[in-house]
């Protein structure tokens, strides 16, 4: 079983559904998982457009009623993250279906450290730099990750010094979706989120 890591979500409780926790791959001491890699991971990412704070953001906010229908997602909750790496930031669950399956998106407002970390090769997944809406972004996945063994794809937007957007896709059901496909979901909802954000 897949330990989810780092989401978030606001002090009200709600019954219903069981979703995943929307958290991030936890932190590991090994820097690459081949050996005779020598290269230092790449941790630089290009300049933003401009800088947009998510201090006061609430996550639940950053996807309009035409975007929530886009992604076929029938509920949404606040919470605060309980995980090791973002433990208390703000995140929107939003629950999702199709005839075939059911998912979730999480989407995180990470006001401790920006997108790069995700780069240094010191967690436990396989990550690449993206664009998204403009602006520097990581898209990343567990490490070792295959197409038919995994459940989870996470889009994080570098929107500030020291912040980041973090959507999170997670299938409730692994074989509606390839996790190609569950990555480019994870990067349509961080570019639905990133086209609110960036109208305010």
């Amino acid at each position: 079983m897949l330990i989810a890591f780092g989401g978030a979500a606001c002090t009200t409780a709600e019954t219903g559904k069981p979703v995943s926790s929307g958290d991030a791959p936890a932190v590991t001491t090994s820097d690459s998982a081949d050996p005779t890699t020598t290269a230092t991971p790449t941790t630089s990412l290009p300049p933003r457009p401009k800088e947009i704070k998510l201090d006061s953001v609430e996550p639940c906010t950053l996807l309009t009623q035409p975007q929530l229908a886009e992604l076929k997602v029938t509920r949404t909750r606040a919470r605060a993250s309980t995980s090791e790496v973002y433990r208390g930031a703000k995140e929107c669950v939003l629950e999702a279906s199709t005839a075939k399956s059911g998912y979730d998106y999480a989407v995180t407002a990470v006001t401790t450290e920006g997108a790069e970390a995700w780069l240094t090769g010191k967690r436990n997944v396989d990550a690449k730099a993206v664009s998204v809406a403009g602006y520097p972004a990581v898209r990343y996945n567990f490490k070792g990750a295959s197409q038919a063994n995994t459940f989870n794809c996470w889009t994080t937007v570098d929107v500030a010094q020291g912040q980041q957007l973090q959507v999170m896709f997670t299938v409730n059901l692994r074989d509606a979706f390839t996790l190609d496909q569950m990555c480019q979901m994870s990067e349509q909802a961080a570019t639905l989120a990133m086209a609110t954000l960036t109208s305010r």
